[in-house]
C-alpha cells in the first residue's frame, strides 16, 4: 500500500507467497475486536518505539473504511530502564517480569523483617501482604510517571515507606484502618458499622465547627478526586491518579502526626475526624484500585 501522500512510505501487507507480516495480524485483530465486541474505541498501550507502526496501521484501516477507524488511539509510553542501564534483548540484558516482581517482593520482605510488624499473623497472611506491597511498589513506581516519559525503575527505592511510592500510600490506608479498628473497639455504639452507630457518629460530627487548616486541606483534596478521574481518562494519563493518591496520603500522614483523633478535645471532634478518616480511606482504596493496586489491612 502506497502511503506516501500521508508522509508514511510504502507498506507491505502480504508477502508474495500470500503469508502475513506483522501488520497483517494487527489489521485482522482490529477487525475481530470490532466483530466480537462492537468496540468503536480501541486504545493500544504499546511503547513509543512502535509509534510509526501504529501511524501506518491506523492510516490503512481508515483507507479500508473500517467503521471504527476514527476511534483508534496509540497510548505510547516511554521505555523502562533499570539502574544498571537500558535493557537490550540482543545483549541479553532484558529482565523477566516475574524475576522483577520477585525482586521487589523480596525487598518488601526485607523491610518488613526490619520493622517486625507482621510477626503476629500467619505465614500465609504475611506472604499475601508482602505480595500486595511488592506489586504496589512495582506498579505505582511506573504509573506515577507520565506515560510518555522514559524512566528508571529502582526496586529498592520503590518500596521506601518515606518516598513517593505505592507502599507509602498503602501505609496511610493501613494507619486509617488501624485507627478505625481502635475506634470500633473503644466506641462500639458510635462505630458499629450500620444503623444507630452510623447515625450517631454522623450527627455528632455535624457539631464540630472549628475545623483546623489541615482538615480543610484534606476535605478540599477529597473534593478534587472525581474531576481528576475525568482528567486522567481524558488525557489517557493514570499518573494523575497515582500522584493524587500520594498527595492525599502525604496530607493524611501529616494530619496523623500533628493531631489526635481518638483523643481529640471533644466527642464532636472525634466523630468528625473518624468520618474524615473513613472518607480518606475509601478514596485511597478506590484510587489505587483504579491503578490495579490492592490495599492491605496491615503491613
Amino acid at each position: 500500500m502506497d502511503l506516501t501522500d500521508a508522509k508514511l512510505d510504502h507498506k507491505i501487507l502480504l508477502r508474495s507467497d500470500g503469508t502475513s507480516v506483522y501488520i497483517t495480524q494487527d489489521l485482522g485483530t482490529a477487525q475481530l475486536r470490532y466483530k466480537d465486541f462492537g468496540a468503536n474505541r480501541m486504545i493500544y498501550v504499546v511503547a513509543d518505539e512502535q509509534n510509526y507502526h501504529f501511524q501506518v496501521l491506523f492510516e490503512i484501516l481508515k483507507r479500508l473504511e473500517e467503521p471504527y477507524a476514527e476511534g483508534l488511539y496509540h497510548l505510547a509510553y516511554g521505555m523502562v530502564d533499570l539502574p544498571t542501564g537500558k535493557m537490550k534483548s540482543r545483549e541479553g540484558t532484558v529482565v523477566d517480569a516475574d524475576d522483577l516482581i520477585a525482586e521487589v517482593i523480596a525487598e518488601a520482605r526485607k523491610n518488613s523483617k526490619e520493622r517486625d510488624t507482621l510477626a503476629d499473623i500467619s505465614r500465609e497472611e504475611q506472604e499475601d501482604i508482602l505480595r500486595k506491597i511488592g506489586l504496589a511498589a512495582l506498579k505505582f513506581f511506573i504509573i506515577k510517571v507520565h506515560p510518555k516519559k522514559r524512566m528508571i525503575f529502582d526496586p529498592k527505592e520503590s518500596v521506601d515507606l518515606q518516598g513517593q511510592t505505592g507502599p507509602y500510600v498503602q501505609n496511610a490506608y493501613v494507619r486509617i484502618r488501624s485507627v478505625l479498628r481502635k475506634a470500633e473497639s473503644s466506641f462500639a455504639e458510635a462505630t458499629a458499622g450500620e444503623g444507630n452507630g452510623q447515625l450517631s457518629i454522623g450527627r455528632k460530627s455535624l457539631e464540630y465547627n472549628n475545623l483546623e487548616t489541615d482538615e480543610k486541606d484534606l476535605i478540599a483534596q477529597l473534593y478534587e478526586f472525581s474531576s481528576l478521574i475525568l482528567e486522567a481518562a481524558r488525557e489517557y494519563d493514570p499518573s494523575v491518579i497515582a500522584n493524587y493518591s500520594y498527595n492525599l496520603a502525604k496530607l493524611y500522614h501529616k494530619f496523623y502526626h500533628d493531631f489526635s483523633i481518638l483523643k481529640a478535645e471533644s466527642e464532636a471532634a472525634i466523630a468528625f475526624r473518624l468520618k474524615l478518616c473513613q472518607a480518606i480511606a475509601n478514596t485511597l482504596r478506590f484510587g489505587m484500585d483504579l491503578l490495579g493496586i490492592e490495599m492491605p489491612e496491615k503491613m
